[in-house]
């Protein structure tokens, strides 16, 4: 290829007369002209670029959806045990929130007439990973990790509303056993699972603030369990959570991000083998509270069916923003859209650019966040106490589970080899009741009772 397009580079700068002698010595097509030798040289190169694009349809499988067709990429593990993936990555549920869709419900994707490519991650949403969210709202694994976080957060963009969807084959060796009903002529009886898929969509934490689908590689969990398993990425922070209390800006953007994917895949997942009747929702962290909201949520009902909350609930101090005016005043006074009327207060925020936005350090209180869901009477109809105690999750399978080091982070500039002082231990759960309970009363006993239960 490359010594083709050199010779077209070359013919120009030949002389019109060693161009002829070379062509009259050398070249079986000498009667031609110098135009037609060109044209038949540039048919060559188009048709040799096109067959080198041509794609193994093995490797590079094409499912249609109700949006347009895309390519995605089979994954060999490289294990004797779980059998390939097809990844789809990169695949669009939402019109980009971009312009004046900022602070906006999201709206459903636009259609494609070509073959869409799904064999590369899409941006990030915007985020800042350095600084700007206190340390103990991240989890552990995330801030000791920080570069290789990094790597997957450099490509950021509002248009970052993509999911990334991995369906295990049939190829791997689990999907037949020997049947030694016959000692003389064993046979393979073929025990897969001819039933449509079911579906798992994580949904990643990072305090509302950070992370990404992206990071996560769910090929693993897919061949291994038979499922279907989709990450995506949601508004964060500003952009996801932004509220003024009232219609100018309601909030709950990242949740209702969330809720449209999990619409997309009801309408699409079945194109790709799996069963909208059988989708699991499930997340850590933040993503965990996010699970919860969307079993309280009217606005998620009928679109999945079970939910793993691991690590987060939806009345975890942090999992609700109760002051969202509050801070969306700080953060409008710190980029100079100072105006008193909320509509035109939110008017300039969507005049900035989003790293304008994202990069202002805002610090709330201790335990609490400045940007995550609210109480809007309509996505989150009510404090999420009060739905909980109204049994408004009652309608689903829902599994909780907690690990043994769970909230070490707030005390992890506290201890050593040893442990933690008793000084340190007694000033950390004083902090703790003074900044989480509100009620003066019963704080003393509150204390004692942490103390001798840990």
């Amino acid at each position: 290829m490359s010594s083709m397009i050199a010779a077209i580079d070359s013919i120009p700068r030949l002389s019109k007369q060693r161009r002829q002698g070379l062509l009259s010595r050398t070249h079986p097509f000498s009667f031609l002209t110098d135009r037609s030798l060109m044209s038949m040289l540039g048919l060559v190169l188009f048709f040799s670029l096109a067959s080198c694009q041509r794609m193994d349809p093995s490797k590079h499988p094409i499912v249609s959806t109700n949006y347009g067709k895309l390519r995605g990429i089979k994954k060999d593990l490289n294990n004797e045990i779980l059998g390939p993936v097809e990844q789809y990555l990169g695949v669009p549920y939402a019109t980009a929130p971009i312009g004046d869709r900022r602070f906006q419900p999201p709206e459903a994707p636009g259609s494609w007439q070509e073959i869409r490519n799904a064999t590369q991650f899409a941006p990030v949403c915007p985020q800042n990973v350095h600084g700007v969210l206190p340390e103990i709202m991240l989890p552990v694994w995330f801030t000791d990790n920080l570069d290789v976080a990094a790597g997957y957060i450099q490509n950021q963009s509002e248009d970052c509303l993509y999911l990334n969807i991995y369906v295990p084959t049939e190829d791997g060796p689990l999907t037949k056993k020997t049947d030694e009903s016959s000692m003389n002529k064993p046979r393979d009886e073929d025990i897969r699972d001819r039933r449509k898929k079911p579906v798992m969509l994580f949904i990643h934490g990072g305090s509302y603030m950070e992370g990404t689908g992206n990071m996560f590689d769910a090929s693993v969990l897919a061949a291994y369990g038979n499922v279907i398993v989709v990450t995506m990425n949601y508004r964060l922070g500003v952009l996801g959570f932004l509220s003024t209390g009232d219609q100018s800006a309601k909030g709950n953007y990242g949740l209702l991000d969330q809720i449209q994917a999990l619409r997309w895949l009801n309408e699409n997942i079945g194109h790709f083998g799996g069963d909208p009747e059988r989708i699991t929702i499930f997340g850590s962290g933040a993503g965990a509270s996010c699970v919860n909201l969307l079993i309280l949520s009217h606005h998620s009902e009928g679109l999945f069916h079970r939910a793993v909350a691991q690590s987060g609930t939806a009345i975890s101090s942090w999992s609700v923003n109760y002051q969202p005016l509050k801070y969306t005043k700080i953060l409008a006074r710190k980029v100079g859209c100072t105006y008193s009327e909320t509509a035109d207060l939110v008017d300039c925020l969507r005049r900035k650019t989003f790293r304008e936005l994202v990069d202002q350090d805002i610090q709330p209180a201790r335990y609490h966040i400045a940007f995550g869901p609210v109480v809007d009477g309509d996505v989150v109809p009510d404090d999420p106490e009060i739905l909980m105690q109204q049994g408004e999750f009652l309608n689903y399978d829902i599994l909780i589970g907690v690990n043994q080091g769970e909230g070490l982070k707030f005390v992890d500039d506290s201890e050593d080899n040893d442990g933690i002082s008793a000084a340190a231990f007694d000033y950390t759960i004083s902090n703790f009741v003074d900044n989480l309970y509100g009620y003066p009363e019963g704080k003393d006993i509150l204390r004692e009772t942490i103390k001798f239960m840990y």
